[in-house]
């Protein structure tokens, strides 16, 4: 894997349906060596720290094969790097490959897989579609988000190396399968919660949706 591109954003006002609104998922290329600290990547920030960013979800990563797949979806050209509010663009990142806990190495920075993407109305926003946020969430194609191990810098176009594969773990697409569209499996869930690396956001998810289904072992 390779990063073609690193995005950041401040948060910003935009308008929709007549309210004023701030948002940081309109990202921009930047060029050069750009250091990742504990909380992200230096000259981004969130609008909204609840639901993005913070030590567990502070650098999100998509696929740049997606692009593809989106705009084939909606039939428009996606081309420009940042399309879904990434922080880094990677050439080819597959969910299906990548678990949580994994340990991607870049540059001399490491980050540790913890969670999928879940997107917001905002996502619609950017990309102008109010139903695009079930479709992404359908899709699977979620991207992931990272907490920073060992902060330093990276570049466009360094490669990225997983040098740990969590053991006894849940890949990106399969805790979003579960999130989204497999409801019912309590024991795939009940095996979420022992992944350590796995956000709260996520565990408490599957907490309160095991015990409305009369699973009450992770209390």
């Amino acid at each position: 894997m390779k990063i073609l591109s690193i995005n950041v954003s401040e948060p910003k006002k935009v308008m929709f349906n007549g309210k004023e609104l701030i948002t940081s998922i309109y990202k921009n290329p930047i060029e050069g060596s750009v250091e990742i600290k504990e909380l992200g990547i230096q000259g981004d920030r969130q609008a909204d720290m609840k639901v993005h960013g913070g030590y567990d979800k502070a650098v999100y990563g998509y696929s740049f094969k997606h692009y593809k797949h989106w705009s084939d979806k909606l039939g428009r050209d996606f081309t420009e790097f940042g399309l879904v509010g990434e922080n880094l663009t990677i050439d080819d990142l597959d969910e299906k490959e990548i678990c949580i806990g994994d340990q991607l190495k870049i540059s001399n920075c490491l980050l540790e897989v913890t969670q999928p993407r879940i997107p917001c109305y905002k996502l619609g926003i950017k990309m102008n579609d109010r139903g695009f946020p079930k479709l992404f969430t359908q899709s699977g194609l979620l991207g992931m988000y990272m907490k920073v191990i060992d902060a330093g810098n990276i570049t466009r176009n360094d490669e990225i190396e997983i040098v740990k594969k969590q053991e006894n773990s849940l890949s990106v697409f399969e805790i979003s399968n579960l999130i989204f569209n497999d409801l019912n499996n309590k024991d795939q869930m009940n095996k979420a919660l022992d992944i350590t690396a796995l956000t709260e956001e996520i565990k408490e998810r599957f907490r309160e949706r095991l015990m409305k289904l009369g699973d009450f072992s992770s209390l």
